[in-house]
């Protein structure tokens, strides 16, 4: 920095003496010049001595070293006078938002839904073809229930499927009966059961299930409620409208035998093990409860040709004639197991046709039977209840409840 002031300094002393010696120049005595007058001379020589002092007056400030300035503390310095100065530019204000991330969404896993098993063995109720919840039947009244149901299982219904009575009110139907046919899943069927009306007045419901080839039942909703017939018995007494031949009021007119010779009517139980036959005005029922239609109680004997038949007098069936009764072991013969049947003979001396047989146990249950005769229609024939020994040959009480022949 002072080696270049030095430098500007020189510059310009050079400059101011040139220019001196010029001006010094221009006076020089000798040269020459015309004649001047005195006030001329005058004037130019104050002209000259005016340069000189003013080039003087810059080489002094030009060559002039500022010396630092010595503050006295106790001196009061001079207020600064403010400089205008233009406004400062308005400053950008940057307003920084912060953004906040949403919440951080937990996707779930997706779990594979596993589809629910179907159950082997399901029954969902469709409707009532016949007999409606409530029917009104006058005591005694034979009819047929009929459900229909639909297998929404998994497996096939095959020919070892059944519907089995379950609980309630049986009324006279078989424990037990065979599946029309076989019925795949998503099929429906139609179920008939063949049923009495009970003789006392009252309302009845009969609970029924499938069973399938194990022997395990299963019905409908959770594969345990049943399908039921629920009926009303309006009245008293027994119904024998269009009945044309009871087996109980002419029992003895029959003729009477068993393996051990001819019976009695009404037989004394005295001697039980040559058999017996009687009518009961309010048999016990095989389920224990007490029956107010009569009953006709017949007993084989005991050892030997075991059976008992009853030969009634000559009947002439007519188209559409029906045998018809409720068949079981009289309650309290524990090990009775019979079979029960009907047959018929042409004349006195004809030999003894079987119409049909049923066999009976003590399981708590009655069985229905209704048998159209129309196939012996016009013949004049002699019917013949009969009773043997099944499996067993102790308690052999075959009961029949009001066994008749009705006509429409």
């Amino acid at each position: 920095m002072k080696k270049a002031l030095n430098s500007k300094i020189f510059v310009s002393l050079a400059i101011l003496i040139v220019a001196v010696l010029a001006l010094a120049a221009c006076n020089v005595p000798g040269s020459p010049t015309s004649q001047e007058s005195d006030v001329e001379k005058a004037v130019k020589t104050l002209q000259a001595q005016a340069t000189r002092d003013v080039l003087s007056t810059q080489i002094a400030a030009l060559t002039q070293v500022p010396q630092p300035t010595i503050s006295d503390p106790n001196q009061v310095k001079p207020s600064a006078t403010p400089v205008p100065t233009q406004p400062p530019a308005p400053t950008q204000v940057v307003i920084v938002t912060k953004v906040v991330p949403p919440p951080a969404v937990t996707v779930p896993t997706a779990v594979p839904v596993r589809p629910t098993a179907v159950p082997c063995n399901w029954v969902q109720f469709i409707a009532d073809v016949t007999v409606a919840d409530g029917t009104t039947y006058a005591p005694g009244t034979p009819f047929t229930k009929t459900w229909r149901i639909k297998n929404i299982g998994s497996c096939t219904w095959t020919q070892y499927y059944d519907v089995a009575f379950d609980s309630g009110d049986q009324m006279g139907a078989p424990s037990i009966i065979d599946i029309p046919r076989a019925v795949k899943p998503g099929e429906t069927v139609d179920i008939s059961v063949n049923m009495v009306a009970p003789a006392a007045a009252g309302n009845y419901t009969g609970n029924w299930k499938m069973v399938n080839e194990d022997g395990v039942r299963f019905g409908t909703k959770n594969q345990k409620d049943p399908f039921w017939v629920k009926i009303k018995v309006s009245g008293s007494g027994v119904n024998t409208s269009g009945q044309v031949l009871s087996f109980t009021s002419r029992a003895c007119e029959a003729s009477w035998s068993t393996g051990a010779g001819q019976l009695a009517c009404p037989s004394k139980t005295a001697n039980a093990g040559s058999g017996y036959v009687m009518v009961l005005a309010n048999p016990t029922r095989e389920d224990g409860g007490t029956e107010n239609e009569p009953g006709l109680l017949t007993v084989p004997n005991n050892s030997g040709s075991i059976y008992i038949i009853g030969i009634y007098p000559n009947f002439t069936v007519k188209a559409g004639d029906r045998f018809r009764a409720t068949i079981m072991c009289q309650g309290g013969a524990k090990n009775c197991d019979v079979d029960m049947g009907l047959n018929y003979r042409i004349g006195n001396t004809g030999s003894m046709t079987n119409i049909q047989l049923w066999d009976q146990k003590m399981d708590g249950a009655m069985q229905v039977v209704d048998v159209d005769l129309s196939g012996l229609a016009g013949q004049t024939v002699q019917f013949i209840l009969a009773a043997r020994n099944g499996s067993s040959t102790s308690d052999m009480q075959a009961l029949w409840l009001n066994p008749a022949i009705y006509r429409p």
